[in-house]
């Protein structure tokens, strides 16, 4: 089972991406900011990050920077509902991996976390 890091400053988004990350059966942390984010990461890094843009304290760009400025690898899935050529593209020089368009359809983020951390075994209490 993967750990997913989410890090978003609505609660909303944190339990509506949650709900989706569970359901794919891979363990979730959440974040309400960049700054509580890497101290997470810091902390005990996880397998996958999802991380938005627009923040409080620290922003989805700081955390790309100070993460890369520490030499610290992870794969980031980032959400944004600013979809700017400049910002995808510092965002990859920073080690994003890809990118998903808020509001998030849910089909969109099971793909792009199978592509990331594959195809989680099943679920030992899911019977048939």
């Amino acid at each position: 089972m993967s750990r997913v890091l989410i890090t978003d400053d609505s609660l909303l988004q944190r339990k509506t991406l949650s709900a989706i990350v569970q359901d794919e059966g891979h363990e979730v942390d959440t974040a309400n900011n960049g700054r509580e984010a890497l101290e997470k990461i810091q902390a005990n890094p996880p397998d996958c990050l999802l991380l938005d843009m627009l923040m409080p304290e620290v922003d989805g760009i700081q955390v790309l920077e100070t993460l890369q400025s520490q030499g610290i690898r992870l794969r980031i899935i980032v959400l944004t509902a600013d979809v700017q050529e400049w910002l995808k593209a510092r965002c990859l020089e920073l080690g994003a991996t890809t990118f998903l368009n808020k509001p998030v359809k849910q089909e969109q983020l099971r793909k792009a976390l199978q592509e990331i951390l594959g195809t989680p075994q099943p679920l030992e209490a899911k019977c048939s």
